[in-house]
């Protein structure tokens, strides 16, 4: 019995040190930014999945909450010009089938971010520290497009390629989306954030361009939006005190 007294002070000589341990300070902080890019498609009317010559422009704007150094949840509008020609196809068949879209998109998505390597800003003294993260992306959205699809060859082959009314119909519409992608972030002072982004729009539909009856409709469109961003805190980091 004598020793009871020495254990109990044993064990809470090592409450403030395990305490130390588990929990820290963990930032949350809003961002607001732009992205800048390019934008490209495939589907019925690109051969390829990236054909580069029919890249178009991207743009857009984001805000971005962080719910700790790790994890954060972006909403975001994005615009970007996608369009597609058979003349750029190597087989002599798809040439021959002269047909060409183009459109404009406008894309509304929320996705959740796993930053890999991130951590807090601000040591706890409040000095800010600079660091570079991967990070990456998924989410669900929609996208509307209303594709100009057109038939430029000779008027007497019209109809031995388009085996469907011409245009079809139905397009102009708004489309789910599943955005997943990668990133890259640097934070380049306490206030700005320099970035790369990439990322895919798996459809579930053949109507993005204008052509599914016309050419293969098993074969779903996707899209892809690229570029660099810019952000910049809104406000201060609050910390709270969590087990991390």
């Amino acid at each position: 019995m004598k020793h009871i007294p020495f254990f109990w002070l044993f064990l809470l000589g090592l409450q403030p040190a395990n305490a130390q341990k588990v929990f820290k300070p963990v930032e949350r902080h809003w961002e607001a930014g732009f992205m800048f890019g390019m934008s490209s498609y495939s589907g019925d009317l690109a051969e390829k999945h990236i054909d580069i010559s029919e890249t178009g422009l991207s743009y857009g704007a984001f805000v971005r909450y962080f719910l700790n150094p790790k994890w954060a949840v972006k909403g975001h509008l994005y615009a970007g010009a996608i369009s597609g020609d058979d003349a750029n196809a190597k087989d002599p068949e798809r040439r021959q089938r002269s047909l060409r879209f183009g459109t404009n998109l406008f894309e509304v998505a929320v996705v959740g971010e796993w930053h890999i390597l991130g951590k807090n800003r601000f040591s706890k003294i409040g000095d800010y520290k600079s660091f570079v993260s991967p990070y990456v992306y998924a989410g669900v959205g929609g996208v509307f497009g209303g594709p100009k699809t057109e038939y430029y060859g000779p008027p007497d082959q019209r109809d031995i390629f388009l085996t469907g009314p011409f245009p079809e119909t139905g397009l102009n519409q708004t489309i789910l989306i599943i955005p997943v992608g990668i990133g890259l972030r640097y934070d380049l002072n306490e206030r700005f954030i320099l970035g790369l982004e990439i990322g895919c729009r798996p459809l579930f539909t053949d109507k993005l361009d204008g052509v599914s009856l016309n050419g293969n409709p098993n074969r779903k469109d996707w899209y892809y939006f690229g570029g660099a961003t810019i952000a910049f805190i809104l406000g201060q980091p609050k910390n709270i005190t969590s087990a991390y």
